[in-house]
C-alpha cells in the first residue's frame, strides 16, 4: 500500500474549509472596496481643486473649478468629469450652513493662489471624507 498522497476525504474537507472561508471574507472584500472608492471620489475632488489653484497661479488669470451637484460633475476649465456611479456628493458654502445635493458652485482661483468662497464638499454624507477650500486668504484644498 502506498502511503503517499492524499485522501478523497482529505482533499473534500479541505475544499469545504477554503470555501467556508471564501463566502466569510467575500462580503468583507465587498465594503472595502466601496469604501476604498468614496476615498478616490474625494481624493479626486481635492486633486481638481489643487490643479484649479494652481493652473490659476501659474497662468496669472482667474480659474474656476465648478462643482455640478445637480449634473453629478465637476469641471475645469471646460473639461468635465462626471462622478462615479453610487456617489453621493454634497456641497455647503460655509461651515455653519446645510450640505445641498443639488446645485452649482463655481470656485473662482485667483493669481494669487486664493478662492473667492469657502467651500465643503463631502462624499456619501461620511464627515471623514469632507473636502474643505480653507478661507479666501489661501485658497487650499483639503481633506
Amino acid at each position: 500500500m502506498n502511503n503517499r498522497g492524499f485522501t478523497l476525504m482529505e482533499l473534500i474537507v479541505v475544499v469545504a474549509i477554503l470555501a467556508i472561508m471564501t463566502a466569510i471574507a467575500a462580503p468583507a472584500t465587498s465594503s472595502w472596496r466601496k469604501n476604498a472608492q468614496y476615498k478616490a471620489a474625494a481624493r479626486e475632488v481635492v486633486s481638481i481643486l489643487r490643479r484649479g489653484r494652481s493652473q490659476a497661479v501659474q497662468q496669472n488669470q482667474n480659474t474656476t473649478v465648478t462643482i455640478d451637484l445637480s449634473n453629478h460633475k465637476y469641471s475645469l476649465a471646460g473639461s468635465d468629469t462626471t462622478f462615479p456611479n453610487g456617489i453621493t456628493v454634497e456641497a455647503k458654502a460655509t461651515s455653519g450652513g446645510s450640505w445641498q445635493k443639488s446645485g452649482s458652485f463655481p470656485i473662482t482661483f485667483r493669481p494669487q493662489g486664493t478662492s473667492n468662497v469657502t467651500i465643503f464638499v463631502r462624499i456619501n454624507e461620511d464627515s471623514n471624507l469632507q473636502v474643505q477650500v480653507d478661507s479666501t486668504a489661501t485658497g487650499l484644498a483639503h481633506m
